[in-house]
């Protein structure tokens, strides 16, 4: 390879190099941007308990979540997917871990993410609907409300027994799969939560018909949830592009001192192929001269010439 071709392809990938760190910066920022919202989901979330305790401890109010009797309810899951690039398995892995999580049950997707309604539609999935994902932060609790109008309608329309939320989330230094039961509340985990304590002098009072309000806690409850959920997949995601950015700048970087060595080899074997030349060039035309050492030396014993008058 030749030198020019050399410097051609250094100067190209130092500036895919470049491309590549500034899209590891971007999703770093907006991996901290997403974590900061999933701090404030989490308060509001946790205010919204607060309020469905307040309404549980209240003796004049009786609920008891529904219990699923089928071995294999109708199965309604919210796959939570991207549709941007750059971030490996992260729709199939999510759409497999679906696929185990309902364990043999019929089931039927709503897609977050055209790629992940493709994807599903392709495994020949039923899917009902399929929503675009929104990068805005200001948008993701309308596209929760929008999600959950359309469980509404699937529950009413199929017959469903079980709702599942299935999107990526951050774990540690890695991004998995979960899953999330959304409907019925998961009685184990409301029978847990019925044991907590006031955290307060009194029990607080229900202004109202308790009812009422419990169904609004109740709805509350799963915008929260769906808007965690979506959140928490755009956190993964931008978190997952980074990693694959950083990888991909290491590689460039190793690639980069690899094709400096190689530069630097064939500059010097060029320079040092014209020096060969240089010296043979050299000693050729030395050996090439009709003016050789006995030769010199009959010139200098010549008597210098008369010139004449």
């Amino acid at each position: 390879m030749t030198l020019e071709s050399l410097n051609r392809r250094i100067k190209t990938t130092a500036e895919l190099r470049d491309i590549v760190s500034t899209m590891k910066m971007l999703s770093s920022v907006s991996v901290g941007q997403y974590e900061r919202a999933l701090l404030s989901v989490r308060e509001f979330g946790k205010t919204v308990r607060e309020g469905f305790l307040g309404v549980l401890l209240n003796d004049a109010f009786h609920f008891r979540p529904q219990e699923i009797k089928t071995p294999q309810p109708n199965t309604l899951i919210v796959a939570i997917g991207t549709d941007n690039g750059l971030v490996g398995r992260f729709n199939k892995d999510v759409l497999t871990h679906a696929a185990h999580a309902a364990a043999g049950s019929p089931v039927r997707l709503i897609c977050v993410g055209k790629r992940m309604g493709l994807l599903a539609r392709a495994r020949t999935h039923p899917v009902d609907d399929i929503y675009p994902i929104s990068n805005s932060l200001k948008e993701i609790m309308t596209l929760a409300s929008m999600i959950l109008v359309t469980i509404d309608a699937v529950i009413a329309r199929e017959k469903i027994e079980k709702v599942m939320l299935c999107f990526n989330q951050r774990a540690a230094a890695a991004v998995q799969p979960t899953t999330q039961q959304l409907m019925p509340l998961p009685l184990p985990q409301y029978r847990e939560f019925k044991k907590q304590k006031w955290d307060g002098p009194s029990i607080p009072m229900v202004a109202g018909d308790k009812r009422r309000v419990f169904q609004a806690l109740i709805h509350e409850y799963f915008i929260v949830s769906l808007t965690h959920a979506l959140t928490s997949s755009l956190a993964a995601e931008h978190y997952t592009r980074m990693m694959n950015m950083q990888q991909a700048e290491k590689n460039i970087d190793e690639s980069l001192d690899e094709m400096n060595r190689e530069y630097q080899q064939t500059r010097q074997a060029k320079i040092t192929d014209e020096l060969i030349d240089i010296v043979s060039g050299a000693e050729s035309l030395k050996s090439a001269s009709p003016l050789t050492k006995d030769a010199k030396q009959a010139k200098r014993k010549q008597p210098p010439r008369k010139e004449k008058k």
